[in-house]
């Protein structure tokens, strides 16, 4: 059965909302600027600075813009969010940088070497990432740092134990988020207070890959995976040495611990990774792919869905399934060049049906005792966090014109290398 029509998920006030409009757009009116320079003034008059620092960004940032204005097709609320999007990181960026200048031992910190998860979409890195994040020897992001990793004016004067309002913003926006697609919290729950992965902070630097699982970009897509990117994780590293800083400044009894990274993109970029943190210990999680494909399909669907009002589900399986090949093939390059005793291989069948046997590989691994107390917040966090609690998130690689024999055929060879089962239910 096919999918439905992107505006399907469309609630009634969002399609009035856009036929409205789009009645406009002729006249001049309701169309929302995506230009640099009308961005830019925007986020230049709501803080009163200027300088948005000197990394290499504005080529890849132009030819992001350039691709989701001719290729993304964008209905009005989705430009309208897309514009607002790009006002907030340049703010976070203006702010920044008026830190890094007033604050110079901000970047001269130096950075504990991180446990980073790297693993395809949908291998079950959300949920290692967030029992890890349970080990309180390790530092994590949660969702609103993540949105925004730099800290606002009135952060610094938020009173002790009240809620920094970027938090507080969050949470309000996340209810906007779910009432305009409340699908996607059984493809990946979201929360203020979830750790979250490092999209966010990249994002800063326009080279994250949130860009084009939202939106129909193929070109930009296509312009990531051709170009360095060490200078995102290079400002990444910038970000997480600003985060440590202001927590620091909050709590004084902050002590500096590891963090534990993760985000799908690292599988494209591992090489960047692994240039700016050369110590870094990597869990390597693998995934039946057939199942693994198949669920990234259906969550860039219900990504995309919101913001556009047509979108071929076969384009989004045809681009995923030739980037997850571009991506396993490139990581098993760089892996090659990686010492084996930074890297460890997870069987996501392993960690459905023996957990506790693959948590104390993985911390054998890393060096540090799986204790007592970490084990039962472990247990705590699956109580509270059962699958499937958001309802289940279903898909099948017929939905995007995908079979299990063309995936087979591109990443059979992954499935070998590192001896991964098939999977019996791929929900």
């Amino acid at each position: 059965m096919a999918l439905p029509p992107a505006t399907a998920y469309h609630r009634l006030p969002m399609r009035l909302i856009n036929g409205l409009l789009r009645l406009l757009w002729p006249l001049g009116l309701g169309k929302a600027d995506l230009s640099e320079a009308s961005l830019i003034a925007a986020a230049r008059k709501a803080t009163g600075l200027e300088d948005l620092g000197t990394e290499p960004f504005w080529p890849q940032l132009r030819f992001l813009l350039q691709a989701i204005e001719t290729e993304a097709d964008l209905n009005p609320i989705g430009r309208y969010l897309t514009r607002q999007s790009f006002i907030r990181v340049f703010k976070d960026r203006l702010w920044a940088e008026a830190l890094f200048k007033q604050h110079p031992e901000i970047l001269q910190r130096e950075l504990l070497p991180p446990v980073v998860i790297v693993g395809l979409a949908r291998t079950g890195t959300t949920r290692l990432h967030r029992l890890l994040a349970c080990d309180s020897g390790f530092s994590c992001l949660h969702s609103w740092e993540s949105v925004y990793p730099v800290p606002w004016p009135e952060s610094f004067t938020t009173p002790a134990g009240e809620p920094d309002p970027r938090q507080t913003n969050i949470e309000q926006a996340l209810k906007i988020v779910l009432w305009m697609g409340p699908q996607i919290a059984a493809v990946h729950p979201l929360g203020a207070l979830e750790v979250e992965e490092e999209l966010g902070p990249m994002e800063h630097a326009f080279g994250s890959q949130i860009h084009e699982a939202m939106k129909r970009i193929p070109s930009f897509g296509q312009y990531i995976m051709e170009h360095d990117q060490t200078f995102v994780y290079e400002y990444l590293v910038k970000m997480l040495k600003l985060l440590e800083w202001f927590r620091e400044q909050r709590d004084p009894n902050y002590v500096q611990q590891p963090w534990i990274l993760k985000t799908p993109q690292h599988m494209a970029d591992l090489d960047c990774l692994m240039t700016v943190f050369p110590q870094a210990k990597i869990i390597c999680s693998h995934r039946d792919p057939q199942a693994a494909v198949g669920s990234v399909c259906s969550t860039v669907w219900n990504a995309m869905v919101r913001d556009t009002d047509h979108i071929d589900p076969h384009f989004i399986g045809r681009d995923w399934l030739h980037k997850t090949r571009w991506m396993v093939d490139k990581t098993a390059r760089i892996r090659e060049r990686i010492p084996a005793e930074q890297q460890i291989d997870i069987q996501y069948h392993d960690i459905n049906t023996d957990l506790r046997g693959s948590m104390e590989r993985i911390y054998a691994f890393i060096g540090r005792p799986l204790t007592d107390a970490t084990w039962s917040a472990m247990q705590a966090w699956l109580e509270k966090n059962r699958q499937h609690k958001h309802g289940k998130h279903d898909y099948s690689l017929a939905d995007f014109g995908l079979s299990g024999e063309q995936v087979e055929a591109e990443l059979g060879a992954y499935r070998a290398r590192y001896h991964i089962p098939f999977e019996q239910n791929k929900g």
